[in-house]
C-alpha cells in the first residue's frame, strides 16, 4: 500500500462516495490505469480486500453490491434425519436372549445400482434362525408391506 499512489486512493474515495455513482471499483481502476499508465495502483481484487479489511476510507457499506454478496460457507448445515424406528441397541432383553419364538428381523439386500432394480428381502426368526428370502421388484415401502402381509 505504501508503493501505491495517494492521489489514486483520494480519487477512488470521491468516485465511490459521490452522490451520482457512475463507477464501480473495477471500472474506476480500469479508467485510472488508462489515464495514468505510469502510476502504481493495486489490482481490483486487492482493493476489495483492502475495503473488506477496512484499510482504506471506503467501507463495505459504501458498496451496495459488496454488502449483498455472501460468502459460501465451507460446511453445509445438516438436515435433521427422520427417525425410522427404534435402534437395535434399544430393543428389550427378552429379544436379545432369544427366549421367545415370535421375534423376526427384516433386511434388504441391494445391488450396486438400486434405482429401479430388483432387491432381495430376508426375514430371520431370532430364536430358531429360520430364514425366508424373497425377490422384490423394487425397494418401495408399499411393495415390502404387501409381501409381508401375504406371508403373515
Amino acid at each position: 500500500m505504501e508503493q501505491c499512489s495517494l492521489t489514486f486512493f483520494e480519487k477512488l474515495d470521491k468516485a465511490v462516495k459521490s452522490n451520482v455513482r457512475r463507477h464501480s471499483v473495477d471500472t474506476f481502476v480500469h479508467e485510472y490505469k488508462e489515464e495514468q499508465p505510469t502510476e502504481t495502483i493495486p489490482s481490483t481484487k486487492t482493493l476489495y480486500r483492502y475495503i473488506a479489511a477496512c484499510f482504506i476510507s471506503i467501507k463495505p457499506i459504501d458498496l451496495p453490491k459488496m454488502v449483498s454478496i455472501r460468502k459460501w460457507s465451507k460446511y453445509k448445515t445438516t438436515v435433521n434425519k427422520k427417525t425410522l424406528g427404534k435402534s437395535i441397541e434399544e430393543r428389550p432383553e427378552t429379544i436379545n436372549n432369544r427366549s421367545e419364538f415370535v421375534h423376526w428381523e427384516i433386511d434388504l439386500v441391494l445391488g450396486q445400482k438400486t434405482k429401479g432394480e430388483a432387491v432381495i428381502m430376508t426375514l430371520v426368526e431370532r430364536q430358531t434362525r429360520f430364514a425366508l428370502a424373497c425377490k422384490l421388484p423394487n425397494k418401495q415401502a408399499e411393495t415390502i408391506n404387501e409381501v409381508v402381509k401375504t406371508l403373515g
